[in-house]
Formats: C-alpha cells, structure tokens, sequence
C-alpha cells in the first residue's frame, strides 16, 4: 500500500485500538499494509500536522474519540 490517504486511514484504525511511539506506529503499520517506514512517517506527519493525532509523553494518540 502506497496511497496516502490509505495509509492515513491505517494510521487512524491503529490509534483507535492503542497508543503507539513513533518507532513502534511506523513498524507495525509498515508491516500490516507491506509499505516503507519513511511512507508511513509522512502519513504521520501529514496527520498531525492537521491535528488529527498528536505526540504526547512519548506516544502517538488520536486528537477526538
């Protein structure tokens, strides 16, 4: 998987079921939907730039429920 958007939504559906750490968020979602770390880096960033998630105390969570 390549596509921005989709690995967005990736991104999402894993903070709605646990916290992560930066390394630990780009490892899983690279291995679940077969995409480079540096991909999945991107899509984090593109997020929290938007306010979507944040970093807070060492992990990535979800801005609303």
């Amino acid at each position: 998987m390549s596509d921005p958007e989709l690995l967005k939504e990736a991104i999402v559906d894993e903070l709605e079921r646990e916290r992560h750490t930066h390394k630990s968020l780009r490892q899983t979602i690279s291995d679940e939907h077969d995409c480079s770390e540096e991909a999945v880096s991107h899509a984090i960033s593109a997020l929290n730039d938007a306010g979507v998630i944040k970093h807070e105390r060492g992990f990535f969570e979800l801005t609303t429920d």
